[in-house]
Order: structure tokens, then C-alpha cells, then sequence
């Protein structure tokens, strides 16, 4: 299939939203497959075994579709950054409905989290793999053991969501792309996030900083990051959950300066 080029798109688009035309719909759907394709396959390594990729891809157009109808045309954003973080919140939250997550691993996941926190204010630093270990009364055997457990979306994703006073959720991966769709009375607000973020990714220990980079800025998949660092899959998940959950540790002493 050929990709739609701007100008047959933006025509469709405005059949679409201006006449309701079923045929426009269709042929903007069948377009962007792709990228609801795209979406599973970088989401699918963290996704248990249970969901097939059709499984994931079915979730991921009922997103594609919701975010079709909520989209505004006039706004001069692209659909597909648009679109991405809706086929993403779509895909999670179908899985969420299931109740996959044992709360035995919900509470190892927040036991983690606290451990980075509470050893990077008393150290004044990020902790190593070992004073985390130590801290938790764990082998390291057992310490990669629990970053495998709590390997699961809503754990290992910049896609956290803060609530401001106003009542906006803001997703967090988006403070890492550019900010000129965001209204301008909360420019300043998503600037100071972004610095923060910025600040707190920065301070990551070298091998994660990067795998953090390629998986968010460059947009790589975790086989296509291993490839890049010469790492099995495997060792680049580890990499990114424990980044993740540095970064969860920081910000959490952070979220009150977030959402104010």
C-alpha cells in the first residue's frame, strides 16, 4: 500500500470532518494501519504473553478510530503525533480491564520505586544496582528477578499522567517532544516540567541515559536499541526499567512542584 501524500490527505480529512463521508473515513483508517502497527511493536516486548500482536493491534484501532473523531483539523498538528499516545492509552487500558497485574506485583513495583527515592535523597546521587539491592535485602539474582516482574506498561512508560489543579492530564512523554501545539498560558507550566525531566534523564547512568534517548527521542524499538549497543533484548529491557524506575523514584519527590 502507498502512503497517502499531504495533499490526498488533508482532502480526505476534509471530507471527512466536513461532510462525514464513510468512504474518506475508510481510506484515512487503511492509511494509518502502519502506525497502530508501528505502536504494537514497540509496546509488545513489555506486553505479557498471553496478548497476541492481533490481539494488541484490535485495541490499538479502536485508539486510531477514537482519536479520528476527537481530532480537529484546524489545529495545524500532524495526526499522528495526535494519534500515537491515544493508540498507546487505548492499547493499555483494554489490558488494564483484564486485570492482569497480581497486587503482589503492583506493591513490589511501588516497594521499587520508594528504594530509588529514599537512596537517591540520602545519597544525593542516582544508587547503584548494589546499594538498590542492599536496600531491598536482595541477591542480585533476585533484584533482575524483580525488574523482569514489574515489567509492565504502566511501570516501564514515560507515559505517566499528572493532573494539574486545572484538571488537564498531561502525559508525560510529550513534555519530550516539542510543546508549540500547547496553549500559551501553559507554556511556562510545561516548560518547567520539561527542565525537570530533562534534569532528572541527564543524571542517568550512561547505558541507560542512552537506551532512554533511542526509545523515546529516536523512537527505536528495544531489538532495534540491542542491535545498536550490542545487547540482547533482554539486557536492553532491564536497562530501560531500571531507568524508568530512577526516574519514578525522583520525580515522585518532584510531583508536588509538577502538578502546582
Amino acid at each position: 500500500m502507498v502512503e497517502l501524500d499531504s495533499a490526498t490527505e488533508k482532502l480526505l480529512w476534509d471530507k471527512y470532518k466536513s461532510d462525514n463521508c464513510q468512504q474518506a473515513k475508510e481510506e484515512l483508517i487503511l492509511n494509518y494501519i502502519p502506525l497502530v502497527k508501528y505502536v504494537v511493536s514497540k509496546i509488545i516486548v513489555k506486553i505479557p504473553d498471553k496478548f497476541t500482536f492481533d490481539d494488541l493491534l484490535s485495541y490499538g484501532l479502536l485508539g486510531l478510530m477514537d482519536a479520528m473523531e476527537r481530532f480537529d483539523i484546524k489545529r495545524g498538528i500532524k495526526f499522528s503525533t495526535y494519534a500515537v499516545p491515544r493508540v498507546k492509552g487505548a492499547i493499555y487500558d483494554e489490558i488494564r480491564k483484564l486485570d492482569w497485574v497480581p497486587q503482589s506485583v503492583r506493591r513490589k513495583s511501588k516497594n521499587l520505586t520508594a528504594a530509588y527515592s529514599s537512596l537517591r535523597k540520602k545519597l544525593g546521587r542516582n544508587p547503584t544496582d548494589e546499594e538498590v539491592q542492599k536496600e531491598l535485602g536482595l541477591s542480585q539474582k533476585e533484584f533482575y528477578k524483580l525488574l523482569t516482574e514489574v515489567n509492565i506498561p504502566e511501570n516501564v512508560s514515560l507515559e505517566s499522567l499528572f493532573t494539574p489543579r486545572e484538571g488537564d492530564k498531561i502525559e508525560l512523554k510529550d513534555l519530550i517532544s516539542d510543546s508549540e501545539d500547547k496553549e500559551p498560558d501553559n507554556l511556562f507550566f510545561y516548560d518547567e516540567i520539561k527542565d525537570i525531566l530533562a534534569k532528572t534523564i541527564d543524571k542517568l547512568p550512561e547505558k541507560e541515559r542512552l537506551v532512554v534517548a533511542l526509545y523515546y527521542y529516536d523512537d527505536l524499538t528495544l531489538t532495534e536499541i540491542g542491535e545498536v549497543m550490542e545487547l540482547t533484548t533482554a539486557r536492553i529491557s532491564q536497562l530501560h526499567t531500571k531507568a524508568i524506575f530512577r526516574l519514578r523514584g525522583h520525580l515522585s519527590r518532584k510531583k508536588d512542584v509538577l502538578i502546582s
